[in-house]
């Protein structure tokens, strides 16, 4: 299938990430948590192939759709169990994604740097700090700032405001169709890559104006 956007895009100010899938991969850490939470809760883990897909979802709706009808205490007692063991091992089982570096800095003096994601802000914050990447991003929005979550906009629009910018100017970058339809639904170009659980394919079909293999082709596309 031929790329939708094959030239780069003009009047790009900004730039807004989605973060797992997109800049790190915290696949390992997030299966571990998830299972010892479940663990914890007198619960059989899940094969590493039923966690992938969730992956990007918060964590209170992943674990209620694992339980369904469980009383919201004991779902949000299962988000406590997976945070309780995930920041001692996530900056070990965390990696950054082939080609971040090259992508920040091809960027960082030419537009500015958000993030838009689903996962809460001070986990970004340790692993964003962990990594050294802290100073890169002006806005951080995430689950704790929002009244709705992608693929509903308003994350990305948060951040546009933050970064002062309208949703015109921005490229969103995500590896999920909600990530997607969010940028999307912002009035903003969504570009996808498929570091993620999703392909090509699925991404173009969810409102991708371009689709990357890795994070180290983006700078080509702001002009």
């Amino acid at each position: 299938m031929p790329r939708v956007q094959a030239t780069p895009f003009k009047n790009i100010r900004a730039v807004i990430f989605d973060f797992d899938g997109t800049l790190f991969d915290a696949t390992d850490a997030i299966c571990h948590s998830l299972n010892a939470a479940l663990v914890a809760h007198g619960r059989a883990p899940l094969p590493r192939a039923e966690i992938l897909p969730r992956i990007g979802r918060p964590l209170f709706e992943i674990f209620q759709t694992l339980e369904p009808g469980a009383a919201r205490e004991r779902v949000q007692s299962h988000v406590d169990a997976y945070r309780a063991a995930f920041l001692p091992i996530c900056l070990s089982q965390t990696r950054e994604m082939p080609g971040l570096r090259a992508c920040l800095d091809g960027l960082r003096t030419r537009v500015k740097l958000g993030i838009a994601t689903n996962r809460s802000a001070n986990g970004a914050r340790y692993i964003l700090d962990g990594f050294g990447f802290s100073s890169d991003f002006a806005s951080i929005v995430a689950l704790e700032h929002v009244q709705q979550v992608k693929p509903h906009p308003e994350a990305v629009l948060t951040a546009c405001a933050q970064l002062g910018v309208t949703p015109a100017q921005v490229l969103m970058v995500g590896d999920t169709p909600d990530d997607m339809i969010a940028g999307r639904a912002a009035g903003a170009n969504a570009i996808g890559v498929t570091t993620g659980a999703y392909d090509r394919a699925a991404l173009l079909a969810a409102g991708a104006s371009e689709v990357l293999s890795t994070l180290a082709e983006l700078p080509r596309l702001v002009e």
